[in-house]
C-alpha cells in the first residue's frame, strides 16, 4: 500500500455538500471511495455502510417513494452516477468532484480485492451470475468459503420471512462487501429496512452491474459512458424492459429537478411506493 493509500485510509469520510434535490452528496473522489471500502474495516456494531449512486431514474422514484428518500437519507455515501445529476448538482453550486457510477464502483472493487481482503455476498438476478462471479473470485485465488451468493424470488421482499433468512445468510457469512443486483429502489430499500440484521458490511446497490462484470450484459462502450450516453446504449439493448424508464421516467425526474430549481414544491409522493 502506497503512502497516498495510507493516508486516504486513515482519513475519516469528508462531509457530504449541502443537499441537492434532498441528497448530500459525498467528497469522495471514485478512487477514494474504493481505497475507504478496501482497507478500513467497519467498526464492530456500527452496522451497514450504504453506497447510493444517483441517477435519473433515482431522482424520479426518490419523489415517490418515502421509503427510498430513507433509505438515501440513512446511506453512508451518495454519488452522482447518471451526468444529468451531476450537471444538475454543479449548476447548484455543489462541489461534488466527479460523477461515481455504480458500475464503475463494482468493476474496481471486484478487480482490487485480494484473497483474504473481504467476504463479498452477491445478491443476484440468476444463478448464472452468481456462479460465474463465484468462479471469477476464486480463479483468483479466493476461497470458496470466502464467496456467497443468492439469487432470490421475484417478489422476496414483501415476504417478511424470505427476507430474514437473506439477511440471516448474509450476516452468517461475516459478509464485508454486499453487492445488491436487484434493481432500484427495491435493493436500496431492502438494504436499509434490513440494516439492523445484516451485520457490519458495505453495501452497494449496484442494479445491472454484477451482469456486466461477468458478461451476462454487454456495457456501453468506454466513450460512450465519457459523453454520457450510456443510457441511449442500453435502451438500444433492451428496449422492451428499458424504453419507459427513459423515456417516461426521465422526463418525470427533470420536471423534478425544474421545479427545485425555481423553487417551486414537489408534488406528494407515494408515501408507501417501494
Amino acid at each position: 500500500m502506497t503512502l497516498v493509500d495510507q493516508l486516504v485510509c486513515q482519513t475519516p469520510v469528508p462531509e457530504g455538500h449541502s443537499p441537492v434535490l434532498g441528497i448530500t452528496f459525498s467528497s469522495l473522489t471514485h478512487d477514494m471511495l474504493i481505497r475507504h471500502m478496501l482497507c478500513e474495516r467497519i467498526p464492530a456494531g456500527e452496522g451497514v455502510r450504504l453506497v447510493v449512486t444517483a441517477n435519473v431514474d433515482h431522482i424520479a422514484n426518490l419523489a415517490r417513494s418515502a421509503r427510498f428518500r430513507a433509505a438515501y437519507a440513512g446511506a453512508w455515501v451518495a454519488t452522482a452516477d447518471g451526468a444529468p445529476v451531476y450537471l444538475y448538482a454543479r449548476l447548484r453550486g455543489s462541489d461534488v468532484p466527479e460523477r461515481v457510477a455504480g458500475a464503475d464502483l463494482t468493476a474496481s472493487l471486484l478487480d482490487k480485492m485480494v484473497p483474504g481482503s473481504g467476504r463479498p455476498f452477491f445478491v443476484v438476478g440468476s444463478a448464472e451470475a452468481g456462479r460465474r462471479l463465484r468462479q471469477l473470485l476464486i480463479r483468483r485465488g479466493f476461497p470458496r468459503d470466502a464467496i456467497a451468493f443468492s439469487s432470490p424470488r421475484f417478489g422476496f421482499e414483501d415476504d417478511p420471512d424470505a427476507s430474514t433468512v437473506l439477511a440471516g445468510a448474509i450476516r452468517d457469512h461475516g459478509t464485508t462487501h454486499l453487492f445488491f443486483g436487484l434493481g432500484a429502489p427495491k435493493s436500496e430499500i431492502w438494504i436499509h429496512e434490513h440494516r439492523h440484521l445484516l451485520g457490519d458490511t458495505y453495501a452497494l446497490a449496484v442494479g445491472a452491474s454484477l451482469d456486466f462484470h461477468v458478461g451476462l450484459r454487454r456495457r456501453a462502450p468506454v466513450w460512450m459512458r465519457r459523453a454520457g450516453l450510456e443510457w441511449s446504449w442500453r435502451v438500444l439493448t433492451e428496449p422492451r424492459r428499458l424504453f419507459r424508464r427513459y423515456f417516461v421516467e426521465s422526463w418525470f425526474a427533470l420536471l423534478v429537478m425544474a421545479k427545485d430549481l425555481f423553487g417551486l414544491e414537489p408534488e406528494a409522493g407515494d408515501e408507501g411506493s417501494a
